[in-house]
């Protein structure tokens, strides 16, 4: 809280030879004053360190303001606003009231514009400009992390955007923020600290006011946390007070570094402090403050305010002839007046830009809180933005050694002694083994962990599920197995799906495709080869059968018909390189199924179990135990098991119709068991295999994020590699699944090859129709009557008509007719007696009743001649 008293700077007259300003308190004035000068008001906070609880100042202090402004005649304000919203109350109380207000706080009102907040003028250096040499000092110790302890407060968390920036780029981030209220009792400061003792970080950077601070380092010390491996870093909040600490409070933060902007202790200074601790001394014995920064802010500012004055009066003294009781000195005369002072004050040059800001080049001192008191251990300058260290920093727990970030210290780590599944954990002389160990073993390497652990025999890391119950005490980390529970029961083989076995390989979408491009391949092939092939000829079922038997069997390449169109040629080419690809499919999958073995579970029905209280079994000490009564089944009929073969035992001699576990446990149980068991039933959600730390633990989030990258990479699958490490006899079938889960083939995986064939054999069938109507059109003009149209059933008939019938222009046709032709005449030649060769000339040449036609004629003409030129003559011949 804000407590202002007031106090008069009296001007003399003209001719007087008084000292430039007096200041008296209380009211009484200077001996060197006269009654005819003219008093300038100036109200000053007499308490720059605030109530705590106190965090906002509202409309009734505003109002107080207000009134002594207006009683006292107020023309100007010195304070030191301890919180953000107390700086932002007085400068807009000196908006308001046109007053100039001098700050030595290094707390800036929210808005920074010259123009929204010209009458606050800050003389202390900004507190945020300490986040450079904070910075330097992160880099110069090369910590890549860093955990940021800050007050609840508008003012405390104002550092983090800064700060963060500033880390930006320069490989340092901050990890961690921890907010601690303004009025915090010890309680909470002790559950903070042991946040903070749980962290990996073990860097902390503290921004909060002096006391505050002093309470942290106090309450860290009591937890150890002043010891080696910790550094404290606090703010210049804390380095401007810290020689005002009590040597019980400095005891406890051995080895804190801190910072405060640079002043050079001069003589002027030393006999400042000289005379103030004199002065405060009167007041208390006990009082006792080393050189402070917020003294030398407090006091240049009082000197500026001062000679401010003086050169506004004197100016308009000036300026109106002398006339100096007509002279009033305004608010806005103040504030330029103040803007363009400069001196050699006890902080440095006093030197304000148009802002109201401290414009000089900032340089601060790194202290070293050691023994009683501090030392200087380096420096920061703005014209060398880098940490220069000019002696070594003694660290917590006397210590020279810089702390490294991550906690390096050895962890003893709990492990579960698992008798009957003891591929996930073995425990045996002091030797852990298994592939929950060596799975953290893994993840303990990829994180690369510094620090040495030894394992115990306990329950804190291993094969633990992930309840609800549990996650209230402690923290898991991601599951690396499979989530849920189901049932085991005994597995038969299934002969009816075996039966029809044959019909799995291909889906039932891909099978009638087959077919039907099967029917379209024989239909175009028996349309090509009908009219020259006699082979496709006969009657319509020697046809139909002709047809599907050649197309059938070139699917195991056993056709004998031969065909005579290069047309027809293509089509079977094609189709014959499909049927190809189709039965080295089918022949692949088929085999991989018959594999398989056909297993189906004798139970299916939990319901069923409970119905009629057949017994189940559990492993022992598991959760699926409440699970199971939660759900119905009543206590005596569950059986408890601990080790695989009473699994095996339990469920070969029937005292259990199935046994309930984790999916981890059953599967290494086929795994040990091929082909005897199966899970059944629906899986009940649980959260699966996960390594256990304690709540709040840096670490097990750490191992968390890693297992996580684990689980998502492609390359290196964890729960793939963790099933078949603790799997020495891999599961065929690690689920439910049968050959109808296997992969079929579909229409998708043969379209390319359908679409060739059935282009193929749709373009030659175009083209042999197209060439059939093109040679065949006058013959059908001449089949059907002119008055006839080309849709109307004469020209279908006609066509079908002259379709069926033979090709007479067809080679192979030609030549079988010539071939059978010569046959007959052999033939009759045979039956014809010698001598008799005249008569048969003269039947051929009389046309006395011969009906012989003209093509019949030359052929026996061109037979007898071949026979004539062929055969010597014979005796008793004619001539």
């Amino acid at each position: 809280m804000m407590n202002f008293v007031t106090c008069q700077m009296r001007f003399p007259n003209a001719d007087t030879g008084a000292h430039a300003h007096d200041v008296e308190h209380g009211g009484s004035t200077s001996s060197t004053a006269t009654e005819e000068s003219r008093p300038l008001h100036i109200a000053i906070d007499s308490n720059p360190e605030p109530d705590q609880a106190v965090q906002e100042v509202g409309n009734d202090g505003f109002q107080g303001a207000e009134d002594l402004i207006k009683t006292v005649q107020v023309q100007a304000i010195i304070a030191a606003p301890q919180t953000l919203a107390e700086a932002n109350f007085m400068a807009r109380l000196g908006n308001h009231n046109r007053i100039p207000i001098l700050s030595f706080s290094g707390i800036s009102p929210t808005s920074e514009q010259p123009y929204t907040m010209p009458y606050f003028v800050q003389t202390a250096a900004n507190d945020l400009l300490q986040t450079k040499p904070i910075v330097s000092i992160v880099m110069y110790f090369s910590w890549p992390k860093v955990v940021l302890v800050c007050e609840d407060s508008a003012y405390g968390t104002s550092i983090l955007p800064r700060l963060t920036n500033e880390l930006e780029g320069k490989g340092s981030r901050i990890s961690e923020v921890v907010l601690v209220p303004v009025g915090a009792t010890d309680g909470h400061l002790v559950k903070v600290m042991d946040r903070l003792k749980h962290m990996e970080t073990r860097v902390f950077i503290v921004h909060m006011r002096s006391s505050l601070a002093a309470r942290i380092f106090v309450m860290a010390n009591g937890a150890r946390m002043m010891s080696k491996g910790y550094a404290w870093i606090a703010t210049s909040s804390f380095g401007n007070e810290v020689g005002s600490l009590g040597s019980h409070d400095i005891n406890s933060m051995e080895g804190v570094v801190t910072l405060r902007p640079t002043f050079i202790e001069t003589d002027h200074v030393k006999r400042f402090f000289a005379k103030f601790q004199r002065k405060i001394s009167s007041y208390d014995d006990h009082f006792h403050n080393d050189p402070s920064m917020l003294l030398l802010w407090a006091y240049d500012a009082a000197w500026a305010i001062a000679t401010a004055a003086e050169k506004a009066r004197l100016s308009s003294l000036a300026s109106t002839s002398g006339t100096q009781h007509k002279l009033p000195i305004t608010g806005g005369m103040l504030l330029v007046s103040v803007l363009k002072t400069t001196f050699d004050g006890l902080a440095g040059k006093f030197k304000l830009n148009n802002k109201g800001y401290q414009q000089w080049s900032m340089s601060y001192d790194i202290l070293n809180v050691i023994g009683k008191g501090t030392r200087t251990v380096g420096t920061w300058t703005q014209e060398h933005p880098s940490l220069i260290c000019s002696k070594n920093i003694i660290w917590p727990g006397v210590s020279t050694n810089v702390p490294k970030v991550s906690s390096t210290k050895d962890l003893r780590i709990a492990v579960p002694v698992n008798h009957g599944f003891q591929e996930f954990v073995n425990v045996s002389s002091n030797k852990f083994t298994g592939c929950c160990i060596y799975l953290f073993e893994r993840v303990m390497k990829e994180l690369k962990y510094e620090g040495k652990y030894e394992y115990v025999q306990d329950n804190d890391i291993g094969d633990i599920t992930i309840t609800a119950t549990r996650m209230e005490n402690v923290m898991f980390t991601v599951p690396f197995t499979e989530i849920g529970w189901t049932m085991m029961v005994v597995a038969k083989k299934d002969s009816w799906k075996s039966m029809w076995i044959f019909e799995k390989p291909f889906t039932k979408t891909l099978w009638l495709a087959s077919f039907v491009l099967c029917c379209f391949t024989g239909f175009v092939v028996w349309v090509i080869e009908h009219r020259i092939n006699p082979e496709f000829r006969g009657t319509p079922w020697e046809q139909f059968g002709t047809t599907f038997y050649f197309i059938f069997s070139t699917m195991v390449f056993s056709h004998k018909e031969r065909l005579q169109s290069n047309m027809t040629r293509m089509v079977v080419i094609i189709w014959v390189f499909f049927m190809l690809i189709l039965t080295s499919s089918y022949t692949a999958n088929l085999s991989s199924m018959l594999t398989v073995q056909h297993l189906r579970p004798t139970v299916t029905d939990v319901e069923e179990l409970i119905r009629c209280n057949y017994p189940v079994g559990y492993q022992e000490g598991s959760f699926v135990k409440d699970s199971l009564m939660d759900m119905g089944f009543l206590q005596p009929n569950l059986r408890s098991l601990s080790t695989m073969e009473q699994y095996n035992q339990a469920l070969s001699n029937g005292s259990v119709k199935a046994i309930f576990d984790e999916i981890p446990y059953l599967k290494l149980v086929q795994s040990q068991f091929p082909n005897k068991y199966t899970m059944a039933g629906p899986i009940y959600k649980s959260g699966g295999f996960a390594f256990v730390f304690q709540e709040g633990s840096p670490l097990g989030r750490r191992v968390s994020q890693t297992l996580m990258k684990m689980l998502e990479s492609t390359r290196n699958n964890t729960a793939v590699n963790f099933t078949s490490i603790c799997l020495e006899n891999p599961i065929t079938s690690v689920n439910k699944k049968d050959s109808d889960d296997s992969p079929r083939l579909d229409l998708s995986d043969f379209s390319g090859l359908i679409l060739i064939s059935t282009t193929v054999s749709g373009l030659m069938l175009l083209i042999h129709l197209a060439t059939f109507v093109y040679k065949e059109f006058p013959e059908l003009r001449a089949a059907v009557p002119g008055e006839s149209g080309w849709a109307s059933l004469q020209w279908v008939r006609a066509f079908f008509r002259h379709f069926d019938s033979r090709d007479p222009n067809s080679h192979n046709f030609r030549v079988q007719q010539q071939d059978g032709i010569m046959m007959n005449e052999r033939e009759r030649e045979n039956r014809v007696p010698e001598g008799d060769g005249d008569e048969e000339a003269a039947m051929a040449t009389g046309g006395g009743g011969s009906t012989t036609s003209g093509r019949g004629n030359v052929a026996n003409s061109q037979t007898r001649s071949r026979r004539t030129t062929r055969a010597p003559p014979q005796c008793g011949s004619a001539s």
